[in-house]
C-alpha cells in the first residue's frame, strides 16, 4: 500500500517517480537509478555541477530512507503493545518542559508515552521526549497526535493519523514567530486569552533543508513548550561547513 501523504509524494519525485512506489523493491530500484544519475563522483571534473550533485545525492538518500520506513505503515493507528521502557541516550542535548501538561522527557515517560516510543524508535536510536499535540484533548492524555523527539529525528503524527519523519541531518529553518506582530490578534482576543489562561504569543515553524515546511506548531502547545523545542532543535541543526 502506497503512502498518501505529501511528504512521501515529494520524496517519490526526488527519486524521479511520478507517484509514490508501492513496494520496497520499487523504492530500491528508483533509488539505485537516481543515485547513479546524481552520484558526485560522476562530476569530478565539473566543480559547479558537482555541488548540485552533492545536494541532490543527499536529498535522494533522505528520500530513500524515509520512503522505506514509511512504506509498510503509511497510516498509523494507535496500538497499545505491552509496556516497555523506551531506550534513551546519554549524549543528547538536555531537554526539559518543566511542568507543562502533555509533555514528557524520557526519564519521566508515562506508560502510554513509553509504549508509543517503543513502537516507533529503531534499535540504534534513543527516545528523548514526546509532546501531546491534542490541544484541549491533551489534558486527557490520549497522545493521539504527538511530536516524538529521538536522538536522530523527529516523528510527527497528525490529526489524520499520518506519521511524518524529519531527520536532524535534513533540518532546515526554524522560526519562532511572534503572531501578534503579524497583526493576527486584536485587543479583545488578547483579553479573552489572558482571562481564560490560554494566551499564546508564538508559532513555531519547522522546515526541511530544502525550504519546504515540515510542521507548524501553534495552538497545540503552549509558548513555553515551543521555546524549549526551538532551543533544542537549534542544537540539532546541521552545522555549516567552512
Amino acid at each position: 500500500m502506497a503512502c498518501v501523504c505529501e511528504t512521501c509524494a515529494q520524496h517519490a519525485r526526488t527519486l524521479g517517480l511520478e507517484q509514490t512506489p508501492r513496494s520496497r523493491t520499487a523504492i530500491h530500484k528508483a533509488f539505485r537509478s537516481a543515485a547513479r544519475l546524481w552520484h558526485p563522483d560522476r562530476y569530478e571534473r565539473e566543480p559547479g555541477k558537482r555541488l548540485e550533485a552533492e545536494k541532490r545525492f543527499k536529498q535522494i538518500q533522505i528520500a530513500f530512507r524515509e520512503l522505506t520506513e514509511h512504506c509498510d505503515t503509511p497510516v498509523e493507528w494507535l496500538v497499545e503493545p505491552a509496556f516497555s521502557a523506551p531506550r534513551t541516550t546519554a549524549n543528547a542535548p538536555a531537554i526539559s518542559f518543566g511542568s507543562a501538561p502533555g509533555c514528557f522527557v524520557a526519564s519521566n515517560f508515562s506508560a502510554l508515552a513509553s509504549q508509543i516510543a517503543q513502537r516507533y524508535i529503531h534499535e540504534n536510536e534513543g527516545a528523548l521526549a514526546i509532546v501531546d499535540l491534542g490541544g484541549r484533548a491533551a489534558s486527557q492524555g490520549t497522545l493521539a497526535q504527538f511530536l516524538l523527539l529521538t536522538n536522530q529525528r523527529i516523528l510527527l503524527r497528525d490529526a489524520r493519523n499520518i506519521v511524518s519523519l524529519l531527520w536532524y541531518d535534513d533540518l532546515g529553518g526554524l522560526r519562532l514567530v511572534d503572531k501578534r506582530r503579524r497583526g493576527r490578534l486584536g485587543p479583545w482576543r488578547r483579553l479573552v486569552e489572558r482571562l481564560s489562561g490560554t494566551e499564546q504569543k508564538y508559532v513555531l515553524e519547522i522546515e526541511r533543508s530544502d525550504g519546504n515546511l515540515f510542521f507548524t506548531l501553534g495552538s497545540q502547545a503552549g509558548d513555553s513548550v515551543k521555546k524549549v523545542l526551538y532551543n533544542f532543535l537549534q542544537q540539532k541543526r546541521p552545522q555549516p561547513h567552512h
